[in-house]
């Protein structure tokens, strides 16, 4: 698969909660828009300016680079079996969406644990 015909999501390769989200997002990315990397893999460090390993990054097909709230909201917003609730979240400030990300963030090891290494690594979407 070739990344510009794709968005792709950066995430924290060992974060349990990062790769469940992942795979929800796989199951439900029905038209197989999205790819998947990690913030530290080659690609990652060639398309990026500087990984927020802290925060899930989307790097949109149009070279748009989407974070924290920005980027769920983004995801959300190219399905169509849940694009309402992206819509509905609209209505929310995004200093107060980006606040909830960064407690989700902060705290995800100690609330969803971490993997030795990345679940991902061996899916047919995953970006290197």
């Amino acid at each position: 698969m070739n990344s510009p015909q794709h968005h792709v999501v950066f995430i924290d390769g060992i974060c349990v909660l990062c790769n469940r989200l992942s795979r929800i997002l796989i199951r439900l990315d029905a038209k197989k828009q999205f790819l998947f990397s990690t913030h530290n893999s080659a690609y990652a460090k060639k398309t990026l300016v500087q990984p927020k390993e802290d925060s899930i990054l989307v790097f949109s097909q149009k070279g748009i680079i989407y974070s924290k709230s920005k980027a769920i909201l983004f995801i959300i917003r190219q399905l169509p079996y849940v694009k309402w609730i992206g819509i509905l979240f609209q209505i929310i400030p995004t200093f107060i969406l980006d606040h909830l990300y960064e407690i989700i963030a902060k705290n995800r090891y100690r609330w969803f644990g971490k993997h030795d290494d990345c679940p991902l690594l061996t899916h047919d979407r995953f970006v290197r």
